[in-house]
């Protein structure tokens, strides 16, 4: 059974690359069709843009691996039928459960690869592409690096190394020198929050120089007039879909600790454990597709129902976010609703093949 396991395995990763191929070739067309109109700001020429597209892709393909595991499933799966070999399987005594099993095994491979681009690569290769974009563009941010965000004003060094949203920073760092360009006082925070026109800096250390004296000082609160104006941040801030399972949660703490909305953070947490179960799903109800109607269908009208069936799975699960996140649905609810509905949906299927 291991070689049929394999054999099965290798028609689910051949399709899947292929759909995934597809699709991230149309991704790739769009992105640089919207990015078109920011020609020749600045920096931005090609290089750059092409440089921003495909420092995106590693997200497009972790968002859009279900449709494309879907689509694979349908292929690959089709492919056996076209050919005979999952009637031969069915003759020599397999279920089809058994069946599913083998395509269940190829999508835990699957879904190990998605975990792995969507909590690694994605939420780095995000940031830097933000980063890069608008630095070319000059948008006003004095120097952008790859692991964090340098600021100039007048005579502060600001370095920023997370930016959740417009008003709220983790890792902040603040330099400060006087005309002679010695350094006269460093201060770091946990985090920073902008609240009533003023930044709150949590869990501050201090450090002054004067002279051959050196005094240091720790506030849980500190409070400053002047720090960064938000407008400056917008163009390089952490949506929390791209953001890592890890720097979510660290978020979510300091959102509970402070009493601040955590909704969309809750939301954006779930959907990281609902995207690579999504994987499976989409196995999952491929077989049934292809056991019952699709069974002596081309490859191209099988790939027509895997875009239409995967990319309407993805728009309910953004449709039912968006509109949980307006009427104050559960988020938990919201995220596995959508995906129990197909489970069920495929389970019904596979018991009528």
């Amino acid at each position: 059974m291991k070689l049929l396991d394999r054999y099965i395995a290798a028609a689910m990763a051949k399709g899947t690359g292929v759909a995934l191929l597809v699709i991230m070739g149309l991704n790739v067309f769009f992105s640089i069709i919207e990015e078109i109109d920011e020609l020749d700001k600045g920096s931005y020429g090609i290089s750059k843009m092409l440089e921003y597209v495909a420092l995106t892709l590693p997200r497009g393909i972790y968002e859009l691996f279900p449709t494309a595991a879907l689509i694979g499933g349908l292929s690959g799966m089709g492919a056996l039928a076209v050919n005979g070999e999952l009637v031969a399987m069915r003759a020599s005594g397999l279920s089809v459960w058994r069946i599913v099993r083998s395509v269940m095994q190829a999508g835990l491979v699957l879904l190990v690869v998605v975990v792995a681009l969507g909590e690694g690569l994605a939420p780095v290769a995000e940031q830097y592409a933000q980063r890069l974009r608008a630095g070319a563009l000059e948008k006003h941010v004095s120097f952008m690096g790859r692991e964090g965000v340098w600021v100039r004003d007048e005579s502060r060094y600001i370095y920023v190394n997370k930016i959740f949203d417009n008003d709220t920073l983790a890792d902040v760092s603040v330099f400060e020198f006087d005309q002679s360009r010695q350094l006269i006082s460093s201060m770091h925070a946990d985090t920073a929050a902008y609240r009533g026109g003023k930044w709150e800096l949590h869990n501050m250390r201090q450090t002054l120089l004067a002279g051959d004296s050196v005094k240091t000082r720790v506030e849980g609160t500190y409070t400053v007039p002047a720090l960064l104006a938000p407008e400056l941040l917008n163009v390089v801030v952490l949506q929390p879909e791209n953001m890592s399972v890890q720097d979510i949660r660290q978020f979510l703490g300091y959102l509970q600790t402070n009493g601040l909305e955590t909704q969309q953070y809750r939301y954006a947490l779930y959907s990281r454990f609902v995207t690579p179960v999504s994987v499976l799903l989409m196995l999952f109800i491929s077989v049934p597709f292809v056991f019952g109607s699709l069974r002596s269908t081309g490859t191209g009208q099988r790939f027509l129902v895997g875009i239409m069936a995967g990319f309407g799975f993805y728009l309910t699960n953004q449709l039912a976010a968006q509109a949980g996140q307006v009427y104050g649905w559960s988020p938990l609810l919201v995220s596995i609703v959508p995906g129990l509905a197909v489970m069920l949906a495929g389970i019904y299927a596979l018991r009528r093949v």
